[in-house]
């Protein structure tokens, strides 16, 4: 787990230098997923429906995008602040900010490097952070379990894929906050050859993050990730109605929720081939034709994904 450890080597502990090198495999990821859409329908087809998309629209989706940002930025400052992490407001949004491009890159500079960041701005130990980043992501995913099992009620017999995701959250609740469970977890990977020096700096970091699992920070941290998640579920929903007037609002935020879900659980950087994948399919499941699911697809996750790293680039030159 890279962010337990302190250590640094003789450049950026960061690996920004070589940021450009790193970007390369999510730009290849996501030419594999366009390609891989225009394979399956028709090229002319694909253009004619990205053609024919009201550019317009991009404007609210861009601004749903940014609430979904804003929100999320709120619960990152609240978890900074819950943890003693002192980092001037600038210097917190331009990790924040970074995070997005990091979040896409494999290896060290995945977007734990946020907590690498944030004590090479001076705000302290890397372990202490790494708890909010944990945080950030068990959040998230809480929230889009959430939201899937909410869209999923507008499916007939959807209450069933409702009913799973509040089981799925909730034993999430329980997990989170189980601490002998998580130890006891620390012991086992004390006993992998390579983790074992390390069990102390986990169990330091698990210590941190249980400060974020207050029952009060908790349902916090969740509604924001909820509202956040959501803003961009609208988004989603108002770019497939654009293509099929039927789709409804919850039918829109059960897809963007259930893709997004897809593409975390697939470990692959930003989601990348898998999200782009379960988006056009769930589409085209719901009656949407193949060469206007796809265009859905590749528009959303221009303005969302893409246009995240596209902020995170602008606020790299701030970071190094």
């Amino acid at each position: 787990m890279p962010p337990a450890s302190e250590e640094v080597g003789s450049s950026s502990p960061l690996g920004l230098e070589k940021l450009g090198r790193r970007l390369l495999v999510p730009l290849i990821l996501g030419l594999l997923a366009l390609v891989g859409l225009v394979l399956a329908v028709d090229a002319r087809q694909l253009i004619r429906q990205l053609a024919a998309f009201n550019l317009m629209l991009l404007a609210p989706v861009l601004v749903l995008s940014l609430v979904n940002y804003g929100l999320r930025f709120g619960r990152w400052q609240l978890y900074l602040g819950e943890l003693g992490v002192a980092l001037r407001f600038k210097a917190s949004l331009v990790v924040f900010l970074v995070g997005f491009v990091l979040s896409v890159t494999p290896g060290k500079a995945g977007e734990l490097g946020k907590a690498w960041m944030v004590r090479e701005l001076g705000g302290g130990a890397a372990r202490k952070t790494a708890a909010a980043v944990i945080g950030e992501r068990v959040s998230d995913l809480l929230g889009i379990i959430i939201l899937t099992g909410i869209g999923a009620l507008a499916f007939p017999g959807g209450g069933w894929i409702t009913l799973l995701c509040l089981v799925a959250s909730g034993l999430g609740f329980l997990l989170l906050a189980w601490s002998r469970a998580a130890k006891w977890l620390i012991r086992l990977l004390s006993l992998v050859p390579w983790l074992g020096g390390k069990a102390h700096l986990l169990a330091d970091v698990h210590d941190h993050l249980l400060t974020l699992q207050r029952p009060r920070l908790l349902a916090s941290s969740l509604l924001l990730s909820v509202l956040a998640w959501g803003a961009e579920g609208i988004g989603f929903g108002i770019v497939a109605r654009s293509y099929d007037p039927a789709t409804s609002w919850m039918s829109g935020v059960f897809t963007y929720s259930a893709s997004t879900f897809v593409g975390a659980a697939s470990m692959i950087p930003g989601g990348l081939l898998a999200s782009e994948g379960a988006l056009a399919m769930l589409l085209g499941f719901q009656g949407m034709e193949p060469a206007a699911a796809a265009s859905a697809t590749l528009v959303i996750r221009a303005a969302t994904l893409w246009f995240a790293v596209l902020l995170g680039l602008g606020a790299l030159p701030m970071a190094l």
